[in-house]
């Protein structure tokens, strides 16, 4: 691939110079837009459409294999509010949830979770197709923004980028929830575009998509309102949007949003939790998340430089992220599409167009003063930059095949070479190496000692890390779809069966010979990596070997 990335970013920095150099010959804002058919525009259309949704669906469920403690957590919480209306800790109907308690997780994924394992039960599947389907309709959502502010041609080239986009595919295929958050926000920009271009109604639609992004990453709550000022003000300033729609827009925002903007609150000022009949804000007494945060840094300077070389690291550079995040050798936009986005950016301030060509700056705007705010951001903290990177990228290579016409095939044949090789990457090499950090086979060795028959099963603490026993417990707790009410103490009966108390059946504890030794005389199992399997006798038990896990019943 090293190869293959050095040809294809010499090829697209000189396809990216010699049409800037076209473009700067042009009178401002003649941009040659070239004709096309409406049946030959909507083949075109329905083709990309077809191939995005089948790289996404392909194998869905089963790559990437195992799962995700967080997305595990959000499935967990799920099911409790679709058996009780409580996350797993019995609070009624939570605006922010509990999570690992140090750090909290957005509801959203949850809330859009519960019925499908109220319908269908709890798996893997139930669990990952909001993720599945917010992408999707995100990608819709780009395609439609981009087609109705820069015209057919831009749209048409935008979906095609979003369908074989590395990082778009990756994170419609598992469960996270603060990855909700782009595909909410980019809903949110096309109908505050077509409120603005169109009827005065779709603005207040916008704000629904806006509140509903406060439920999916705790960072909107320094972003999100921030850009819809900044948005309005400029509006009002073009005078697109008078003081009553802006008025408006406020209420059905804060209609949404104010149990979220209310949780931040109670916790940033230390008041007590409130308990609604139709929500608890609750207070985290635990909550390590604002020295996430620049503004709380004891070293702010040193921090903002720091940040923004993690933004230029996981934005422009795409330098190697968390493996569940990028893939080697394709980064989150394809290595060589810098070019486009630098030169998308150049006919962007160049050419005339609309009024509503800002949004998209606003939105990379946004993206950008994420990077800048928040510490040490990854893919998945920023991860509100991608569609309007994406957006960049779509009309550098638009105004690149506008300039040089006779590019346009060879152009669209290299983007489909290179989705091409990163879809066989993805279900090939990818998937084989990525399953390693979903914990595959575990579920298969907790399905071996649940089915022993012991009283006590004692699941290993150093599952992903030494001592990580509250991972180890969400992992449990999915596998085993343990009820909620039995986690919390409130019943001995879990499955249709009377067992021992949650506490006393479950431990999450490093094995060792010393344990296994003090269990002996008890009726136990024991749940632990490969490597754990060396400490158990095999003359006295039976070692089940799964995927990189084990169980250890007695014979």
């Amino acid at each position: 691939m090293d190869t293959f990335n050095s040809v294809m970013l010499a090829l697209s920095l000189t396809v990216s110079i010699a049409a800037a150099v076209c473009m700067l010959r042009r009178p401002a804002g003649a941009v040659p837009m070239g004709r096309q058919s409406k049946n030959t525009y909507r083949l075109f259309l329905l083709l990309i459409l077809i191939a995005g949704i089948a790289l996404r669906v392909w194998d869905f469920g089963s790559i990437p294999g195992g799962v995700n403690q967080d997305g595990a957590m959000a499935a967990v919480d799920a099911k409790a509010l679709a058996d009780y209306g409580t996350d797993r800790f019995g609070t009624w109907l939570p605006c922010h949830l509990y999570a690992w308690g140090y750090g909290q997780m957005s509801s959203l994924m949850s809330y859009l979770i519960a019925p499908l394992v109220k319908l269908f039960g709890l798996s893997v599947v139930t669990m990952r197709i909001p993720s599945l389907l917010c992408s999707i309709a995100g990608g819709v959502f780009f395609w439609l923004f981009m087609r109705d502010v820069f015209g057919e041609r831009a749209g048409l080239i935008a979906a095609l980028l979003v369908a074989i986009n590395p990082w778009h595919l990756l994170q419609s295929r598992w469960a996270l929830d603060c990855n909700l958050l782009p595909h909410f926000f980019m809903g949110g920009l096309y109908f505050l575009n077509r409120g603005l271009t169109k009827k005065k109604r779709f603005l207040y639609i916008s704000m629904l998509f806006f509140g509903l992004c406060m439920y999916c990453y705790g960072i909107t709550i320094y972003t999100v309102p921030l850009f819809l000022v900044a948005v309005c003000a400029f509006y009002m300033i073009k005078k697109r949007v008078t003081l009553r729609n802006a008025a408006v827009c406020a209420l059905v925002y804060l209609l949404i949003a104010w149990p979220f903007l209310l949780t931040m609150a109670v916790n940033f000022f230390g008041w007590d939790t409130i308990e609604l009949p139709f929500v608890t804000i609750q207070h985290f007494t635990d909550s390590v998340r604002a020295g996430d945060i620049l503004f709380f840094s004891d070293k702010p300077l040193e921090q903002l430089a720091a940040n923004f070389k993690s933004l230029l690291n996981v934005t422009l550079l795409q330098v190697k992220d968390l493996p569940w995040n990028d893939m080697d050798g394709f980064g989150t936009m394809y290595l060589f599409t810098v070019p486009f986005a630098i030169l998308g950016l150049f006919g962007f301030f160049k050419g005339r167009g609309a009024d509503n060509k800002w949004l998209a700056l606003f939105a990379l705007l946004t993206g950008i003063w994420v990077g800048i705010v928040t510490n040490g951001v990854n893919v998945n903290r920023i991860n509100i930059i991608y569609y309007a990177e994406l957006m960049f990228i779509a009309l550098g290579v638009y105004y690149a095949v506008t300039a040089l016409p006779k590019l346009t095939i060879p152009t669209v044949c290299a983007l489909l070479l290179s989705g091409a090789l990163m879809a066989g990457t993805y279900f090939g090499a990818y998937a084989e190496s990525v399953k390693h950090y979903f914990f595959y086979g575990l579920e298969d060795a907790i399905m071996a000692a649940e089915d022993s028959g012991a009283d006590r099963l004692y699941i290993s603490a150093d599952l992903q890390y030494k001592g990580y026993y509250n991972v180890s417990e969400i992992l449990t707790l999915f596998y085993d779809g343990t009820d909620a009410h039995y986690f919390q103490g409130l019943t001995d009966e879990d499955h249709g069966k009377t067992l021992l108390p949650y506490r006393e059946r479950f431990h999450y504890l490093s094995l060792s010979p010393e344990l296994i030794e003090e269990t002996k005389d008890s009726s136990a199992a024991y749940v632990g990596t490969v490597s754990d399997a060396a400490l158990f006798d095999p003359t006295e038990f039976d070692v089940i070997i799964s995927g990189d896990y084990c169980a250890a019943v007695r014979k």
